[in-house]
């Protein structure tokens, strides 16, 4: 198999040929990592005088348009036959915090048959296989990744101010805040490297973590005082919350961003889980202490995946039901491994 070096090495010789159009493309409802991963990479390429386009197959979160070019970003949604020319004219169709093109929604299709090379730049196990694939599950996040990427290909020397803070708004919100996922050294030194190019440290948390509307802390509030319950037996916490609290509080994408830490805050919880009813799937996030695998739940039941603390997945059921098959597994999934990550 080939190494990460190596295929970047080859991407590196690939984006020297000039002359490139590219597409940059986040997983459905993208987070901060996908979306600081694709603000980073935009800006490089329109740096180096290259032609590229962030297609969404959804909406961006309000809170991450601070981020360069991301208000430019191209929604299926909105304008689905841009996004189908644009992929149909791609060279390089760069897949960023997805493993898969499942993962990519409404776009699956069009870029399944656009003629450009797909480009993986990942941290999930399990990539598809396409022309390049670079995948390290060990980094923090796919923005962590690209920091390596772009160093190797074009040099440090592009990284701008702008680049830097896309790059560490990835890598912070990846790890909640640096409190999961976070132990390798090399992740500090790279976020060390950032404030020495430019990163505004103060500025990206303010942007994160200071930017709330009332209505987004009365739904927090809601859902923590009248919806948090602990399973019978079990130190999981879920929070269920349907379309109508939604609503209510005049919910928008990002709102419940961090939610699902929350309850990790308790000292008897190993396991947090947020059930968020949407308009046509149930949607589900995972969150975990420890060595405990929630990846696996996630995979097993919900079709998700993802990471051992964090993970996520979906449901086309209504939500009482989702509760309750939460309910019903967690026996199974506390047999099977918490037993595990205490031998």
């Amino acid at each position: 198999m080939e190494s990460n070096a190596e295929t970047i090495k080859r991407l590196k010789e690939r984006l020297e040929q000039g002359h490139l159009k590219t597409v940059i493309i986040p997983h459905i409802s993208p987070d901060g990592d996908a979306i600081g991963a694709c603000a980073a990479l935009s800006e490089v390429f329109r740096l180096k005088g290259m032609g590229c386009h962030v297609l969404t197959c959804d909406f961006i979160p309000e809170y991450l348009h601070f981020l360069k070019n991301i208000p430019s970003a191209i929604s299926f949604q909105e304008k689905p036959e841009t996004c189908k020319r644009h992929l149909a004219e791609a060279d390089l169709i760069f897949m960023l915090d997805h493993n898969t093109v499942s993962r990519e929604g409404y776009l699956e299709e069009w870029v399944v048959s656009a003629p450009g090379e797909k480009v993986i730049i990942d941290h999930h196990p399990d990539p598809d296989p396409q022309a390049y694939v670079i995948s390290d599950t060990r980094v923090s996040s796919t923005c962590e990744l690209l920091y390596t990427v772009i160093s190797r290909i074009f040099g440090t020397e592009v990284i701008t101010p702008d680049v830097a803070n896309a790059l560490y708004t990835g890598i912070n919100t990846d790890t909640g805040g640096l409190s999961h996922n976070s132990s390798r050294p090399e992740t500090y030194r790279i976020i060390a490297d950032l404030l020495e190019l430019g990163l505004d440290k103060a500025y990206i948390h303010e942007r994160i973590y200071q930017m709330n509307r009332i209505s987004r802390l009365r739904l927090i509030g809601n859902v923590l005082l009248n919806k948090l319950e602990i399973i019978d037996s079990y130190p999981v916490a879920i929070m269920p919350i349907t379309r109508q609290e939604l609503e209510r509080y005049e919910y928008r994408d990002g709102d419940l961003e961090g939610l699902v830490n929350i309850p990790l805050s308790v000292q008897q919880v190993l396991v947090s889980v947020q059930i968020t009813e949407r308009k046509e799937k149930v949607k589900l996030s995972f969150r975990s202490k420890g060595q405990i695998p929630v990846n696996e739940w996630a995979k097993a039941f919900f079709n998700g995946g993802g990471h051992l603390n964090a993970a996520g997945g979906q449901m086309e059921l209504p939500l009482e039901e989702v509760v309750q098959k939460v309910k019903e597994t967690t026996p199974w999934f506390f047999e099977q491994f918490l037993v595990k990550s205490n031998e």
